[in-house]
């Protein structure tokens, strides 16, 4: 069952419940209105012939329990009919048909009962009445009844409307449900078709639903995931084609140093040297150009684990002292404490680049500057520095200058500091230094 069919079914379901209930209490109140108002008109005609203000059923001398004769009758009441009781509750006198004397009647007659009257439902001849019997303080009971049909008519008209328009309502509370949530509901009916689309098409078009309601905010969050997912897509496109392309220059160059082994295996000695140590720089480079697309393809992964204490300027120390192991080169530090929450891996992986960066291009004699001040990493090497056109392309995946394509590298040491840096809340930048060389770093939030 769909989620629009419960609801409607749910929504028909209250208003019908509500309807039920309001129909009951107004019927209820009718019907116990229209009782009161048969008991007032009994009461009020009862204590009529009570009090002689209307003269009540004559007995023309007949014994107790004889049906009174035409003598001992009065004319008949178009409202109502009466009948007297004597002291032992027999029947004196009525109105028109005899009606009903019951042991109740008989001990409201003998003032058995403490002298109080009764209301109460009758039938004559099939027909509904309502009937009073009250005590005559001279002795006896007098007894009133009333045609209630009319009564019963207009509560059974008044419950056949009740439920007619019960019936319309709930139609109407239905239709009005289903049209409601199917302009609700359509909303996510298009999120589920946009998920199915992109399940089996790939399809990363975005909704751009025009609302400002809960389902306009659950489109939106959903337009941003597919827009992430769409930049995603593209960017690993990218870099894919970026790989393939880098990859293509050192395949080629070990696929010609190989095919001249082959041809040539007599070389001599210092050819094959030359030989082998190319296709040696050529290995270690496709094996760091691998090592760095791992480490770019797996950094987004690492961004659940940047909460971990930790004083950059410790990373900055630890990874100079690995680099100069490593190297040999000289490395000049000058930090100050910087308490940040992040991923210290990552952290020493971004300046271990920066270094390794510098490295590159410092002459080997000059040393690499390493400060961190007002959260920002700085790296300055004594080298040709970087053009000013190509400052803002350096952090770019697979991006080297022209004074870069002599070096070794793959061109994304930068980007995976720039993605590194986005990951704790800063930015790379890269400047010109006044007494020459670049100064590369970045800052963290």
């Amino acid at each position: 069952m769909t989620l629009r069919t419960r609801v409607v079914l749910i929504v028909a379901a209250l208003v019908v419940a509500g309807i039920a209930i309001a129909s009951y209490v107004a019927y209820s109140s009718t019907e116990r209105q229209l009782v009161e108002s048969t008991d007032d008109f009994l009461e009020t005609r009862a204590a009529e012939l009570l009090d002689g203000r209307r003269q009540p059923p004559q007995n023309d001398g007949n014994s107790k329990g004889d049906q009174p004769s035409d003598g001992g009758r009065l004319d008949a009441d178009p409202d109502a009919l009466s009948q007297t009781l004597n002291r032992d509750g027999g029947v004196t006198a009525s109105s028109g048909d005899e009606l009903p004397v019951e042991s109740i009647d008989v001990e409201i007659a003998t003032g058995a009962n403490g002298n109080n009257g009764m209301i109460r439902n009758i039938e004559l001849d099939d027909e509904p009445y309502r009937m009073i019997t009250e005590p005559d303080r001279g002795g006896g009971a007098i007894q009133v009844a009333r045609d209630t049909s009319a009564t019963d008519d207009v509560l059974a008209g008044l419950r056949l409307q009740l439920v007619a328009f019960g019936a319309i309502l709930a139609v109407v509370a239905a239709g009005s449900g289903w049209l409601l949530m199917r302009r609700t509901t359509q909303p996510l009916e298009d999120l589920t078709a946009a998920t199915e689309r992109v399940a089996t098409d790939r399809d990363l078009t975005p909704l751009r639903l025009d609302r400002s309601d809960e389902v306009g905010r659950l489109a939106a969050s959903f337009d941003r995931m597919l827009g992430a997912l769409a930049l995603s897509r593209d960017q690993q496109h990218r870099l894919v084609q970026d790989a393939a392309h880098e990859l293509r220059t050192p395949l080629t160059s070990l696929r010609t140093n190989i095919e001249l082994l082959d041809r040539a295996r007599n070389l001599p000695d210092d050819e094959l040297d030359a030989v082998l140590a190319a296709l040696t720089a050529e290995v270690h480079e496709l094996g760091q150009l691998f090592d760095e697309l791992i480490q770019l393809s797996s950094d987004t992964g690492q961004q659940r684990s940047l909460d971990v204490e930790v004083d950059l300027a410790d990373v900055v120390r630890d990874a100079a002292d690995r680099f100069t192991r490593r190297t040999g080169r000289e490395v000049t530090i000058d930090v100050e404490p910087t308490p940040i929450l992040g991923n210290p891996a990552l952290l020493e992986r971004a300046v271990g680049n920066l270094l390794g960066n510098a490295h590159k291009f410092s002459p080997p004699d000059q040393p690499i500057e390493v400060s961190l001040h007002d959260r920002r990493v700085s790296v300055r090497d004594h080298g040709p520095g970087i053009p000013a056109a190509e400052r803002a392309r350096v952090f770019d995946r697979f991006h080297r200058s022209t004074e870069a394509r002599s070096q070794p590298g793959s061109g994304l040491g930068l980007a995976i500091v720039a993605q590194i840096a986005e990951l704790h809340g800063g930015v790379a930048s890269a400047d010109e230094n006044p007494g020459g060389g670049a100064n590369v770093g970045f800052t963290v939030a």
